[in-house]
Formats: structure tokens, sequence, C-alpha cells
């Protein structure tokens, strides 16, 4: 059932190259005609125009993105240094200080060109004022039709028109389970997650699953308020619920509205039923997903670049067991009827100071190309941000097809300046909320404890929506 990424993506690259190659023995008119539709950006060679920005220099901010971001990175624009003869100094900024770097740059008009940034950051720092919009260059890349919405709506601010940042590669949450613990429990992973429903059915059954080969194994794991992204492990099952993290106009909170409520409960009751393993809410997201990869844990929620590290002989965190017994089924349906899923990633954006706008561009447009997505998404471990390198590869096996279909319809927060805080508020209360669950210290758990967290949740992000961003 499962198949490598990397496998699958080297082939999509072969592909698109070859695609390339062949539309390079076009006429200059040719090349000119398919400019507009974005597909010389999506897999052509250099233009006439790149290569007028010959000898310029761009500085390019990039995060910790795989083992080795900056080898990786500057492998991938290889060819189009040599092509363009622009020269790419690529920087390391750690994701641990990258906000700060970022927002300091853009208030000073002293940073680099092009920065990598968090999709849900986007809002942010466009609302500072330093970064260009792009609207009047996306058509070069193929514009929106080139993304899945909820990608494409990473790019945008409410209420604020403009194009303020290029996605470049993205990723979404989907579960990861062990087909040998469901045998042993006699459940069908075809229908094991399904709905809310049949995903509680699934861990109850796992329960009488204590151990495989001798090693203890608990039916479901997730991280707690020590992990960066605890939000997006829990606002799946709020939405699945009809819940929001906000209201439609982005006016007022809403986590602590009913549905939310519904939502942040069945996620939080798994601890006291004995569904999760509790010590799990005392570590982050990596070392969770450790733990379910040593053989810890029958159920998790995690990423494609996890998929990716299965065939990775130097993952030593994957027990033999868990390596050979991987099974990705899609995030299960809510009563709504829709299966929800965080969808995150990351853009490309570029700064106002920048004094060789142009050659900037031309290196968005260039990691903007479907090959060049794909085989960058290939040393990380994701998927590509565009549309048709993210149909191909969801095509290949069944395990990608669920990360595929996750992309399609997955879900990102509103597109607001104060997301970064309102999230953090977010955390803190639902790390609150799985603590008391687990008997982790705190109040004793109930429902009353949840809408009470939920209540102060919901004052914080109103306090903030109040302020302007900056």
């Amino acid at each position: 059932m499962r198949r490598s990424v990397a496998l699958a993506l080297t082939a999509i690259a072969a592909v698109l190259v070859a695609l390339a190659l062949g539309a390079c023995g076009g006429s200059d008119d040719d090349t000119s005609s398919t400019g507009s539709t974005g597909e010389s950006a999506a897999t052509g060679s250099a233009t006439a125009e790149a290569k007028s920005f010959a000898g310029q220099k761009v500085t390019f901010w990039i995060m910790n993105n795989g083992p080795h971001p900056v080898e990786d990175t500057e492998k991938i624009l290889a060819p189009f240094e040599q092509e363009t003869g622009i020269d790419v100094d690529v920087q390391l900024v750690g994701w641990d200080v990258q906000f700060d770097r970022i927002r300091n740059a853009a208030v000073s008009g002293e940073g680099p060109d092009v920065t990598q940034a968090g999709t849900t950051q986007v809002p942010f720092f466009a609302a500072l004022g330093g970064f260009e919009d792009l609207s009047g260059r996306v058509d070069e890349i193929g514009g929106e039709s080139a993304y899945a919405p909820g990608i494409w709506g990473t790019s945008q601010v409410a209420g604020q028109e403009g194009v303020w940042g290029i996605p470049w590669f993205t990723e979404a949450r989907t579960i990861y389970y062990r087909s040998d613990a469901l045998e042993q429990a006699g459940v069908d992973p075809e229908t094991a997650f399904a709905d809310l429903e049949s995903m509680r059915a699934t861990l109850e059954a796992l329960k009488d699953v204590q151990e495989i080969g001798g090693k203890k194994i608990m039916p479901f794991g997730m991280p707690g308020k020590k992990a960066f992204d605890l939000v997006h492990n829990v606002m799946p099952f709020v939405w699945d619920e009809g819940g929001q993290e906000l209201t439609d106009d982005n006016t007022k909170s809403a986590i602590n509205s009913p549905e939310a409520v519904r939502g942040v409960k069945y996620i939080a009751d798994l601890f006291p039923d004995g569904l999760a393993d509790p010590s799990m809410l005392e570590r982050d997201g990596t070392q969770v997903e450790n733990q379910y990869k040593g053989g810890r844990l029958a159920v998790w929620i995690g990423g494609p670049w996890v998929l990716s590290s299965i065939d990775r002989e130097d993952d030593t965190n994957w027990s033999d067991a868990a390596r050979e017994n991987t099974g990705v089924a899609p995030m299960p349906k809510g009563p709504t009827g829709e299966a929800n899923t965080f969808v995150g990633g990351s853009n490309l954006m570029m700064f106002k100071s920048s004094d060789v706008k142009d050659a900037a561009w031309e290196l968005i447009k260039y990691l903007s190309r479907d090959d060049v997505q794909t085989e960058y998404a290939e040393l990380l471990g994701m998927f590509p941000a565009r549309l048709k390198p993210q149909e191909a590869l969801g095509q290949q096996s069944e395990d990608l097809a669920a990360f595929y279909e996750a992309i399609q319809t997955g879900r990102s927060y509103a597109p607001i300046p104060q997301w970064g805080q309102i999230e953090n508020a977010y955390k803190t209360r639902f790390g609150n909320i799985l603590d008391a669950a687990a008997g982790l210290g705190g109040e004793a758990y109930s429902e009353a404890v949840i809408q009470k967290q939920l209540d102060e949740a919901a004052k914080e992000a109103d306090a903030l929506l109040a302020q302007t961003a900056g």
C-alpha cells in the first residue's frame, strides 16, 4: 500500500523536466505566448529578461527546511544561477528567531531581498508595510488558478487588496496508523477513520492491543502545550463539529461556541478514557513523532515528511515493525459531513527595500516552477504548493492520495495580522484543557473546565482583535 514519497517525487520531477526540455524547442513567440498563463514559469528555462539581470545579487533568507537547509536550497538554485548569472546568497535564519528578524527587517528597511515565511505569518508581516505587493506579477506564474484555494488564501490579508506571499511548499496533517495493530484489533483500515464515531471506535478496539512484539503500545498520542503546532492538531476537530476559530467577519473569537467546545472535548476525552497516552502531552511534536516511529503509538496525526522518512536508513527513530506497518488515512468526517485538516507550509515574500526587485522576482518565479517545486519537495518530504505537481504526486499511491485530498479541502486560519498572537492564546488554553483531561495538574477535568478555558481564550483573542497590527 505504501510507496516512498521520494521515489514518487523523483519520477514526477523527471516527467516535468522532460516537458520543460520539450518546451524549449519552441519559437520565441511560443515562449512569450505561454508566459501569461504561467506555463513558461512552471516548466521553462531562463528567459532573456532573466539573463539581463546577470551580475545582480539576491539575498534570500530561509528557515530550517530539512536536515541540510542551506545546502539543499543551493543545490536547487544552482541551475538558476548558472542560467541567469544572478547570484543568490542563501542565509539561514532559525525558526526560533525568524519572526523577530523578519519583523525588524520589514520595519527598518534593512534586510534581505526575499524571505521565507510561515503561511500563517504572512498577514502580520504584510501589515507592517515593508513588503512588496506582488499582485501585478502573479500572472507570470499562473495566478490563483495554479493553486488550491486554501493554499492561495495564505497569500492574502483579509479585507485588503494585494498578494503578499507566493506559496512555496505545503503540508497537511493526516492520520498515521499501524496496520498490524488494526489487524490485531479486528478493525478494517478502510473504515477505521471514516468519521469521528468510527475513529473513536477504532481507538476503543486498539485499547485491547496492549503490546506488539513484546513492546507496549497505546492507541493514540498527540503533543501538548510544548508543541508549537498544538492548535493545528486540535482545530480540525473543532471544524468537524462546525466550530470556527473566529466569526465570519473576523471581528470576534468563536472558540468558545458550543460547536468548538464539542470539538475540543472530543480530543480531550481520549485521555481520561485511556485511549491516549498522557505522557505524550509532556513532549513536543517531534518527540511524539519519534514515539510513533519507535512503536509506542498505534495512531498519530502528522505531515507528509514522516511518510518520506520511512525509507531513509539514516532515520534510526523507526522501529522495524513501525517502518513495515505504517498506513495513512484521511482525517475523519464530522457531523457536518466534511473532513477537515490544517494546511500549512511556507510562502516567499519580497521586501519593499530591495534594490533588485526584478532579479528577486526572477528567483521567486524560478522557485514557482512545477519541476523545481517537485524537486525541492522531494528534499523536504513536503508537497509542492502548485496544483499540477500536487496532483501528479497524489496519483502515485493511496497514502499520497490521502495527503493530496487533505491539501485540496484543508483549511488554514483567518488571514489577519493578529492571528499569531491569537494562536498562542489558544495554544495555552488548549494545553491547559489537555493537561486537566490527563490529570497532569490544575483543575479536575470536566466540560465546565473546557468552557471556562475557552471563554478565557476568547476574551484574550477579542482583546487582540481590538488592537491594530504592528
